[in-house]
């Protein structure tokens, strides 16, 4: 009977073999890594898209039903000389005058009888720190986008933060019906703060004053806001809307954009009369 010789792995085979193993554990570790980190960014980025889809609803729902509408940030507008008109750019609060306000010699609205600038007054969610801001613009002064369906990539037709580092938009819109028809109006402001990266939302009765809620408990609308800027169009009663969301941990992105046709007319321009 012939008895088998084992004599077991050499030593240099048992390092082979375990050379081996490791390559073979460090490329599976590698691909479980890459797999679980390609479907958090993914998790990450349905989570985003799903948010900034939420958010555009909200702003649009409200801008569709909107009665008046005040922006304040900073934007380009029009002014006239020699009979050339030209934009350029400028910060403050853009609204639709009043029949007794005229116009200064750089666009800004002067207040009746042109003796002092017109301003409005912004104010922190529970009406502390009530504070008037100026120079006012006819909105309808802005540069328009001037497209009906989708946003201008042209820069200068963007209204964004002022160098505050906040944009704020502030819409009457109708929320509700009374019991004799008529509508019920609030006033909403939406504060974007550039430096927190945050979107707030602050509704009150409705009121001409702007409110900034970014410093109240539970008037976060939105975190992690790369961008959002807004865009005009005054003939047509519309305005575009820009959001972009970024997630801090994985960058994981989503940017979304529209245009929203407002039910009422003369919003963003003021009326004349033939």
């Amino acid at each position: 009977m012939k008895k088998n010789n084992n004599k077991g792995f050499t030593f240099i085979e048992l390092v082979l073999y375990i050379g081996i193993l490791s390559v073979f554990m460090v490329a599976v570790t590698s691909l479980v890594g890459t797999v679980v980190s390609s479907n958090r960014k993914m998790t990450n980025r349905k989570k985003i898209q799903n948010e900034a889809g939420e958010t555009y609803d909200t702003i649009s729902d409200m801008i569709m039903g909107a009665t008046d509408v005040k922006i304040l940030g900073s934007a380009y507008v029009a002014t006239t000389s020699a009979g050339v008109t030209s934009y350029s750019p400028v910060s403050g609060v853009f609204i639709v005058p009043d029949d007794t306000d005229t116009k200064g010699s750089g666009g800004e609205l002067m207040s009746a009888g042109g003796i002092g600038r017109r301003t409005v007054y912004i104010e922190k969610a529970g009406g502390a720190g009530l504070t008037p801001k100026g120079p006012c613009y006819d909105i309808a002064d802005m540069k328009s986008f001037g497209d009906v369906t989708s946003p201008s990539t042209d820069d200068t037709t963007y209204i964004i933060p002022d160098n505050s580092g906040k944009l704020y938009l502030k819409v009457d819109y109708a929320s509700a019906l009374q019991s004799n028809g008529d509508s019920v109006i609030t006033t909403c402001t939406i504060t974007y703060d550039k430096t927190e990266k945050k979107l707030y939302v602050f509704k009150t009765p409705q009121s001409d004053r702007i409110t900034d809620a970014s410093e109240a408990d539970g008037t976060v609308l939105c975190k992690d806001v790369k961008d959002f800027k807004l865009q005009i169009n005054p003939d047509e009663d519309s305005i575009a809307i820009t959001l972009e969301l970024e997630d801090s941990t994985t960058a994981a992105s989503y940017k979304i954009n529209g245009v929203v046709g407002i039910r009422n007319s003369y919003v963003l321009k003021k009326h004349t009369w033939d």
